[in-house]
């Protein structure tokens, strides 16, 4: 099976930023009936990059094909940086609704850690007309 094709942008690491990224993926998803649903959750993942990485950069990769999204939000955050909570015991905690909000919108999310960064990742499925 053959890789949805994928778009990539680069940005420093400083909130005035976080606009950009959510334009990006609009822009990327101007068709899907999940543009706003991307949007706000790259924005979320963005902001927890950060926040709690002291990484220069944060790249926004986004895929689509009918029917199907998938966003990502990658920093060079080691590991141990940021670990994944469970997300429904976080309703009155001081931070981490972003993930709740991902995990309301997205149909699929998740989060990837190797020796060169960390990814949060979500997937959003539709039925094409």
């Amino acid at each position: 099976m053959s890789r949805p094709p994928q778009w990539t942008q680069t940005y420093p690491s400083i909130p005035s930023m976080i606009p950009a990224a959510r334009a990006f993926v609009r822009a990327m998803l101007t068709d899907s009936p999940h543009a706003d649903d991307a949007e706000l959750v790259v924005s979320e993942f963005a902001t927890n990059s950060l926040q709690h990485t002291a990484s220069a950069t944060i790249q926004v990769d986004v895929q689509s094909k009918p029917g199907w999204a998938r966003i990502a939000v990658t920093d060079q955050g080691t590991p141990a940086d940021w670990h994944r909570e469970d997300v429904r015991n976080e309703a009155l905690a001081e931070h981490g609704r972003g993930l709740l909000l991902a995990d309301a919108l997205a149909d699929r999310w998740g989060y990837e850690a190797g020796d060169s960064g960390q990814t949060m990742w979500a997937e959003f499925v539709w039925t094409e007309s």
